[in-house]
């Protein structure tokens, strides 16, 4: 999509002066906030949180329509009162809880005919969604940032993806204002190293992704990741991000935590929390694992969102203990997973995914319930529950190292409170400090 070139904008506004701008004023532009749930939420939200009681002022570009169909009203709490949220249109489309285009590629394997129904429709979508469906939202953040960096007088500007295409409002704004403004890029995923980026995405979107994602290296002052795993990816085909790319990882805000009650289970429960889509994250192997344990009374719920192919094919296994409970509030999640006696979280098999935490890893820890992680061979997530002795890791291809772990845990499913007090690192403040140092 065409930027706004600097002689549209110069129509619009006079240039800034440098001495105008003041430092503790910040311009977010987040696509995905409250009340648009799910996690991807969280970070930027919690970031705006903290920059309010660090004393900033905030001010925030988003859509006026949700982004996604799951909506989760609680996040709205968090939003502090002095911010001032500047909602626009959008032509973008509303996302559902899961890719219907992906989903509809895991249905037609191995069958060619659907293969080539799917190639096709795969084809006509990524025309015209090349870097992704909020595309249409881009050219009215764009209008808003500009007004509002020089009715405020605004230098710091924080943009997030995903959705990606948000980060071509930075590229448009610097364009404008070149270094007047100050640009932080928050990569909450890793784009053109994102897991099965290759086998999901047709090469001419590849080379499309690429261009932009290259440019946004570029463009912006300081870029943030998530893991050193996703900094190391970039940093090995780009060499000269080294001085600008650092990492603040996910975490969790203690506040999320007070009042919290563990629901109560009846029976011995181990909870899935998250998201499960075009057999990411999937749960079978670990399914089929538990199956086998037929002598004890226990439960696996899911909750959160799953394609409806996906939990078709967990029914047809005829998986007794097996619940399927929605989505459920922020506040809701925690208190099941306070309330169960294990809580599990699940990585795709592949080389990207060695270098994912999950953002809801440190939500668990902070818990204090033990963790059963499934994923590949190698992964820094295994790394980490090592360290703070949080669980027990497995490879999701190894049915007998599953069922140890799986053993360890029925065995002690007493509660890990001391591994909470290794994890301050990872509280949202802190976090949020780390990432007002980028600005000073």
């Amino acid at each position: 999509m065409p930027l706004l070139t600097k002689t549209l904008c110069s129509k619009l506004l006079q240039p800034m002066k440098a001495q105008e701008i003041e430092h503790h004023k910040i311009l977010m532009i987040v696509n995905e906030f409250p009340p648009t749930g799910e996690s991807g939420v969280q970070r930027p939200l919690k970031f705006l949180k903290y920059l309010d009681r660090a004393g900033w002022q905030t001010y925030v570009v988003t859509p006026r329509k949700p982004s996604k169909t799951v909506l989760d009203h609680s996040l709205c709490t968090d939003i502090p009162a002095q911010s001032r949220i500047f909602y626009t249109p959008s032509w973008g489309l509303t996302g559902a809880a899961t890719d219907k285009v992906a989903e509809l590629r895991a249905k037609t394997q191995p069958n060619p005919l659907r293969q080539l129904v799917w190639k096709t429709l795969k084809g006509i979508n990524d025309l015209i969604f090349p870097l992704d469906k909020q595309i249409g939202w881009v050219p009215f953040a764009i209008l808003k940032a500009i007004y509002l960096i020089r009715r405020f007088q605004i230098r710091n500007v924080y943009i997030t993806g995903y959705p990606f295409s948000a980060f071509l409002v930075g590229i448009a704004l610097k364009r404008i204002f070149g270094d007047k403004i100050y640009w932080v890029a928050d990569y909450r995923d890793a784009w053109q190293f994102e897991p099965m980026f290759e086998q999901n995405i047709l090469p001419f979107r590849q080379a499309i992704i690429r261009k932009w994602d290259d440019r946004v290296l570029k463009t912006c002052d300081r870029i943030v990741f998530v893991t050193d795993f996703i900094k190391a990816r970039y940093q090995q085909r780009f060499r000269w991000i080294a001085d600008k790319a650092v990492v603040i990882t996910n975490g969790y805000d203690e506040d999320d935590f007070t009042g919290i009650i563990p629901h109560h289970f009846e029976r011995f429960t181990i909870l899935y929390m998250g998201k499960i889509y075009s057999y990411k994250s999937d749960p079978i192997p670990l399914l089929k694992v538990i199956s086998e344990l037929t002598e004890q009374n226990l439960q696996y719920i899911h909750i959160g969102t799953i394609t409806p192919d996906i939990l078709a094919d967990i029914h047809s296994h005829n998986f007794p203990f097996f619940q399927y409970q929605g989505y459920q509030s922020h506040s809701d999640a925690l208190s099941y997973a306070a309330g169960a006696d294990v809580n599990v979280i699940i990585l795709n098999n592949d080389k990207e995914s060695e270098g994912v935490y999950t953002g809801k890893v440190f939500e668990l820890i902070r818990i204090g319930k033990p963790i059963l992680a499934v994923g590949p061979k190698v992964s820094i997530l295994k790394d980490l529950l090592d360290k703070i002795q949080g669980g027990e890791y497995a490879s999701i291809g190894d049915s007998d190292a599953i069922r140890a772990a799986l053993a360890k845990l029925l065995q002690k499913p007493t509660s890990q409170d001391s591994i909470t007090n290794s994890i301050t690192q990872f509280s949202r403040e802190q976090l949020c400090r780390a990432l007002i140092k980028l600005y000073a």
